[in-house]
């Protein structure tokens, strides 16, 4: 799945080709979408693709497109303090980009078989709060 819109240069302009698509339609979703870049969720070779609106899939890391990312975003109508549950958490993008909607009272919880998906998603999460403005 995925494809429906143009590939972008880099995070931003992805997000602007889902918004003009209106798989994007509120600011909290996409405020989310902008705080966390999709390539770093990526391994380092794959890179290149991280900006097409496609799945993508390495041995057990798997993303989904980001179409349905913001189509499932949208569809729970996502608020502070609400609670999440993700079954089959990946990568933890999702879980990621949820997290920072439900902000500090929220409950957001992941669950994944995979401990190898599970270790990458720690790593991926590490860095995020490392590098991120989203956190002081």
């Amino acid at each position: 799945m995925g494809g429906a819109v143009s590939a972008g240069e880099d995070n931003d302009e992805l997000i602007d080709n889902l918004k003009e698509a209106q798989y994007i339609r509120t600011e909290l979703v996409e405020q989310a979408f902008r705080a966390i870049d999709r390539a770093d969720y990526y391994l380092e070779e794959f890179k290149d693709n991280a900006y097409k609106d496609l799945a993508w899939k390495h041995g057990n890391i798997h993303l989904s497109a980001p179409c349905i990312y913001s189509e499932v975003m949208e569809a729970l109508d996502l608020q502070p303090g609400l609670s999440f549950l993700n079954l089959g958490s990946g990568t933890g993008y999702l879980s990621s980009m949820v997290g920072l909607i439900l902000g500090p009272f929220g409950v957001n919880h992941g669950v994944e078989l995979h401990s190898d998906v599970i270790e990458y998603a720690k790593q991926k999460l590490d860095f995020f709060i490392k590098t991120s403005d989203s956190f002081d």
